[in-house]
């Protein structure tokens, strides 16, 4: 998020008002941060979910008691039945010897130790009596995030430590808990496509961060929409597993930065954790799927369940190639007050399109600062969106709240690719298009030289100067307004 330097209001609202474009400006004070009133109050946590015995009852009034086992991806391995306690993470089994772990460092950066036990072992089965022994079951799904300082030898030189960048927005929302929701999705692919979820089912564990509340507010409103009462935070579970009581997850996804960049090869090679994960579902759970409700895809149910919270409406695609509204809706997303820009005169062109788009009829058009906006009207905007165009960009991310569908154009500086927001477009649903000097960078192109346009620092990928050549911007535009169809 960035603030407008340098520039006059009145020469704001008169270039809005001469361009005819419909914009999103806001003559105050830039609003960098989320008001109180944008956000609901959270609810306190929810400890009557979680399923309780006590010594001296039976085992089958929990979830978490049966057959242990592993699954998925290192830095997002799967555990069904996975139990805690006294800083021990343990899997029971009739079968112990079947049960192989991978190494340590490939499930977490820390030191807490996995082990496999026979079944005879389970808490149900050898409850502690000398004391009034609590055995606690988070039912049903848990993403939990092992987030923390990776290992010095890890720890790339040009990640600056000045602040928890791990809980970025990008990074939490587009990484960690969409790599986890994936992660869920690619150990049960023939769970059907949820439209709506049930968030009592959910469970979202933070034990060791207290800092996962970025700068910004924007991570908090979407654990609360997504999640609600049942987030584990660093002190909820620190009153939880601190009594040396049994604490089992009956599925858990257990999320770390450090062990997938160790062992998963694009992970590296493309500097973004969850691609491996992503790559690895099954075309049909990334391609949107018609319902009786409309285009969804994988992710659906989440966008649906927090645009609620939020008291926005969940437009949806009647099927594939309509749009939202009447005729499509173009949102680009200005980053001319940052560090990675277009040059003037690519702005004022590319403003100058979408008013004549605008004019003749074929698209409505919305420019967004972003960092001028309450968070309610940043995602309102996109919410209703068809294609969404700008610079390379945390803004982009917003792209999650679009209807499944629709077309991220991304714009990238010269001589630079990234796969950030080309692996969200993937997952959700919608087309990707990266522009880079000019030209469609297209996917053979890039997957014929992996990262080989890779920045090798934040700012690399800064350019205050970036070009764009007005007629091709215009095809491209009405090429892809073309693709959208309005409903007879």
């Amino acid at each position: 998020m960035y603030g407008i330097r340098g520039v006059s209001r009145n020469v704001i609202l008169s270039v809005a008002v001469f361009l005819g474009v419909s914009t999103m400006i806001y003559l105050g004070i830039p609003n960098l941060y989320i008001q109180q009133s944008d956000i609901a109050e959270p609810e306190l946590f929810a400890y009557s979910d979680i399923d309780l015995i006590s010594s001296d009852e039976s085992g089958s009034t929990t979830r978490c008691h049966g057959e242990g086992a592993i699954s998925g991806l290192p830095g997002f391995h799967v555990f069904d039945k996975l139990w805690y306690k006294s800083g021990k993470f343990y899997l029971f089994s009739d079968h112990p010897e079947t049960i192989t772990l991978p190494k340590l460092d490939a499930i977490t950066s820390g030191h807490n130790p996995f082990l496999v036990r026979p079944a005879s072992e389970a808490p149900h089965q050898a409850k502690d009596k000398s004391k009034n022994s609590v055995i606690r079951c988070f039912p049903h799904e848990t993403i939990w995030l092992n987030a923390g300082i990776p290992p010095a030898a890890f720890q790339r030189r040009h990640i600056a430590k000045r602040f928890n960048w791990e809980f970025h927005h990008y990074h939490f929302l587009a990484e960690s808990l969409l790599g986890g929701v994936a992660s869920l999705k690619l150990v049960d692919e023939s769970k059907p496509i949820e439209s709506k979820l049930d968030e009592e089912k959910r469970w979202l564990v933070i034990p060791y961060e207290s800092g996962w509340k970025d700068p910004y507010g924007l991570n908090e409103p979407v654990v609360n929409g997504l999640f609600g009462n049942h987030l584990v935070d660093h002190s909820a579970w620190r009153e939880i597993s601190s009594n040396d009581d049994w604490v089992g997850l009956e599925r858990v996804v257990l999320i770390d930065r450090w062990a997938s960049h160790r062992y998963n090869p694009k992970a590296n090679v493309w500097n973004k954790m969850a691609l491996d994960v992503f790559d690895s579902l099954p075309s049909s759970a990334i391609s949107p799927s018609q319902t009786d409700i409309g285009l969804q895809s994988m992710f659906s149910g989440y966008r649906d369940q927090f645009l609620d919270y939020m008291e926005i409406r969940p437009l949806q695609r009647g099927k594939a190639g309509m749009a939202v509204y009447e005729i499509p809706k173009i949102v680009y997303v200005d980053r001319q007050a940052s560090s990675r820009r277009l040059v003037p005169e690519a702005h004022r062109d590319l403003l100058l399109i979408l008013r004549d788009l605008e004019r003749a009829g074929l698209a409505r058009t919305v420019v967004g600062k972003l960092e001028e906006m309450s968070y309610e009207d940043q995602i309102k905007l996109f919410a209703s969106a068809d294609i969404m165009i700008g610079v390379h960009g945390n803004g982009l991310t917003h792209q999650v709240w679009m209807a499944p569908g629709g077309v991220l154009v991304e714009i990238f500086p010269s001589g630079v690719f990234l796969r950030d927001y080309q692996v969200v477009a993937q997952v959700v649903g919608h087309e990707h298009v990266a522009i880079l000097d000019s030209r469609i960078y297209t996917k053979e192109q890039w997957e014929s030289e992996p990262g080989k346009l890779l920045a090798t620092s934040p700012n690399d990928a800064n350019d205050k100067n970036i070009q764009l050549d007005k007629g091709f911007v215009e095809r491209l535009l009405k090429e892809k307004i073309s693709q959208f169809h309005v409903e007879q």
